[in-house]
């Protein structure tokens, strides 16, 4: 473009100077059919520079759409069940795309559910890496749309490297993913208290729980390790405070059958399923915890918890909004008094 300009600025030039070309020398005429070839030339050169600028993006429109059905397919072979035929069809697509780390996310999510944790882990570290190539900044927020990927690639690892009890890995991820603006990713707290609880750092867990949205499995494993670290009126509080979030929980715990009597809280955190997945996926952290257990059931049969349990405290029960002062009060003056009953 700027060549082909420059010739026409010099043809404007060589025309201002005579009236017209027949009056020019031979000299002049030589240089203005030269001035003319070169701008013939200037305009094909950019008329195929178009063309092939707009061959391009039709091809990556039609390598964008070929990446879509590849992907849509193998989401219809997992949506059925079908893991097989996914990571066949996902296989296949990255002999096309092998730099689509989508592909390699789906993969990592195939072998979740095929149970196969070490592939699944490799499948994630890789999207993460091809995914931290592609991205244009390094602000890890959900709303950056080229960000997604990695960090469902680093969820999906950091869960793997869990599940492979390769703790130290896990706990960096967890405090990465925990770190963005993402609320979903608060709950890496929580993981990661587990993994302090199961190594059998209290005071570490009790931080991690603490800064976690206040779920009933949160409650329950924050209530045992203050209880693990003798802080019994902490743990009194905590308790009645995860009875209203889930009574079926302690109910669980303590092999008693569920109490349908209650009104319960509306949603899936206060209900019995809930409840059966909370003590199958944390029957490590509560072995052994008989101590923690009877002073708990304790609490849960206390006739002021029983009184109170469903009508004063269920403002208690909202998993991301704090309590109030006096809500926090209420629950430690009844707490005291369950402690003075149990223990003078």
């Amino acid at each position: 473009m700027k060549a082909l300009l420059e010739l026409v600025d010099q043809l404007l030039y060589m025309i201002e100077e005579h009236d017209a070309p027949e009056q020019m020398i031979t000299g002049k005429k030589i240089e203005l059919r030269g001035v003319l070839e070169g701008m013939a030339r200037e305009a094909v050169h950019m008329a195929q520079s178009i063309r092939q600028d707009l061959d391009a993006r039709a091809g990556d429109v039609h390598d964008a759409a070929r990446r879509e059905e590849l992907l849509q397919r193998a989401l219809e072979a997992i949506a059925s069940g079908a893991f097989q035929d996914a990571e066949g069809v996902l296989g296949a697509a990255l002999s096309e795309f092998p730099d689509h780390h989508e592909y390699y996310n789906h993969l990592g999510l195939v072998a979740w559910e095929r149970d196969d944790m070490a592939r699944a882990e490799g499948y994630y570290a890789r999207a993460a890496e091809l995914s931290l190539e592609q991205m244009e900044a390094m602000d890890l927020g959900w709303s950056v749309a080229q960000n997604r990927g990695y960090l469902r690639a680093l969820e999906g690892r950091a869960l793997c490297l869990y599940r492979l009890e390769r703790f130290d890995e896990a706990l960096e991820l967890f405090a990465t993913l925990a770190g963005t603006c993402v609320p979903d990713y608060q709950g890496c707290h929580y993981l990661a208290g587990e993994i302090h609880h199961l190594r059998g750092d209290y005071e570490r867990a009790i931080a991690s729980y603490q800064h976690s949205p206040n779920e009933p499995s949160v409650l329950y494993n924050l209530a045992l390790a203050q209880f693990q670290v003798h802080d019994v009126k902490a743990a009194a509080a905590t308790f009645i405070h995860a009875f209203v979030t889930n009574h079926f929980i302690c109910e669980g715990l303590l092999g008693l059958a569920f109490n349908h009597d209650y009104d319960v809280l509306d949603g899936y955190l206060a209900s019995p399923a809930y409840a059966e997945e909370f003590t199958a996926a944390c029957s490590a952290i509560w072995a052994g915890c008989e101590g923690a257990r009877d002073f708990m059931a304790r609490c849960y049969q206390d006739p002021m918890v029983q009184r109170q349990l469903h009508d004063e405290l269920r403002v208690l029960a909202t998993p991301w909004a704090p309590p109030s002062n006096e809500e926090v009060r209420r629950v430690q003056g009844l707490a005291q008094r369950v402690i003075d009953r149990l223990f003078y």
